[in-house]
Parts: C-alpha cells; sequence; structure tokens
C-alpha cells in the first residue's frame, strides 16, 4: 500500500478488516491504526463508516456493471457457440471476475452484510443469483429451440449449470476467503484461487458431465 494516497490506503484497510470482521465489529479506531494515521484523518476523506462501506458498495456496482454482457451481444454469442463452449465462457467469466483479489474481499464483505444490510442483500440476490440464473436459463431456452441442446425446462438447465459455481464460490471464496489477502494477491507471484489444483479438478468433471447431459 506504500504506493497508495491516504484515502486509497484507507479505503484498503477498510475492505481487508470488513472482509475479516464484519462491518459491525470493526472500529474507525482499527483502521487508522492499522492505517497508521490518527482517527481525526480518517474524517478527511470519509465522513463516516458508513460512507467507507458505501464506497466499497459503490466500487463493486462499477465493477460488475462493467463486466456485463448487453442483450445485443449475448444474441450473437447465441448464434456462434453450442452449450459446452457457452458453459465454458461462464466459468471464464466467474474466473475473470473472482480472481481479483479486491473484488474476493468485497464479495466477503457482502456475504457477511447482507444479513443485516439491505443493500448487501439486494445485491448478492440480484447479481449472484438472480440475473445469472436468469441470462443462462434465455441462451439455454435459444439454443434447444435451435436442436443443439437437450429438450428440457431451460430454468432446470440453468440451475442445474450454475449451482456449482454458487458452490465454488460459497465454500471456496465466502467461507475460505481469509486465505486470500488484498497485499498477497496483488503480488506478481499470486495464483487466482480459481486456479488451484483443487477447484480444477471439480471444474473439469462437473464440465465434463454437463456436456454429455446437456448436448444433443
Amino acid at each position: 500500500m506504500k504506493d497508495m494516497n491516504t484515502r486509497e490506503r484507507i479505503l484498503e484497510t477498510a475492505i481487508e478488516l470488513f472482509a475479516k470482521h464484519g462491518f459491525n465489529d470493526v472500529s474507525v479506531r482499527d483502521i487508522t491504526g492499522a492505517v497508521g494515521i490518527k482517527e481525526s484523518s480518517l474524517y478527511n476523506h470519509f465522513k463516516s463508516k458508513q460512507q467507507l462501506l458505501d464506497e466499497i458498495f459503490n466500487y463493486l456496482d462499477r465493477e460488475f456493471s462493467g463486466m456485463s454482457i448487453p442483450e445485443d451481444e449475448a444474441a450473437k454469442l447465441i448464434e456462434v457457440m453450442d452449450p459446452a463452449q457457452f458453459m465454458d465462457m461462464c466459468i471464464m467469466n466467474f474466473k475473470m471476475y473472482f480472481g481479483k483479489p479486491r473484488l474476493i474481499k468485497i464479495w466477503r464483505i457482502v456475504s457477511i452484510e447482507r444479513f443485516r444490510n439491505a443493500r448487501a442483500n439486494e445485491f448478492f440476490t440480484k447479481n449472484l443469483v438472480d440475473y445469472p440464473l436468469l441470462y443462462q436459463s434465455k441462451v439455454f431456452e435459444a439454443m434447444i429451440k435451435k436442436g443443439i441442446m437437450v429438450n428440457a425446462d431451460p430454468k432446470v438447465l440453468a440451475r442445474a449449470f450454475y449451482s456449482f459455481i454458487l458452490f465454488i464460490y460459497m465454500r471456496y471464496f465466502e467461507v475460505d476467503s481469509s486465505e486470500y489477502s488484498i497485499t498477497e494477491a496483488d503480488s506478481p507471484e499470486a495464483v487466482n484461487p480459481v486456479d488451484s489444483p483443487e477447484i480444477q479438478e471439480m471444474i473439469k468433471g462437473h464440465m465434463d458431465f454437463l456436456r454429455r447431459a446437456f448436448t444433443v
């Protein structure tokens, strides 16, 4: 963090501490102590601890919006992809998104705070559950109509596919995210958690099964 300005250092430290302990169990004193500044200095950059959390959620909103696929582009993808290729693309997008060290921590914050923060709960439900399932079910429905995918309820197929991604998130990013420190993961030697042999073996086995089950 030595190259960051004070505001950035405060924000990064808040992300690290909120991800480990939760918003309620971290004080302004904890944050400023870890940064190495006086408590009063924090208020030169943020009005309150709540504003820090709001800024973190704003960052996540921007990141998610930037990675969403527009509907017209999604329609073009369907024309050139088969089910296996589409599912591979979804896994790759998951890897890219959750391979960002800062986002791993922020999603951990969302997972903790969604039980007591309406915005966190809405973001979790909408962007990690509802939107992906809706998008994938529409793609699968189009592929079924083209005759390149097994004739089944597209919503059921989407749940069968996406539940595995949710499992990886909850098991390795929500539960075990403490392994992935922002400062460590920012180093050139850092490895994307999704690239770990354990997760890669699980992905391969599950995707091999789905390719056989979903394609005609």
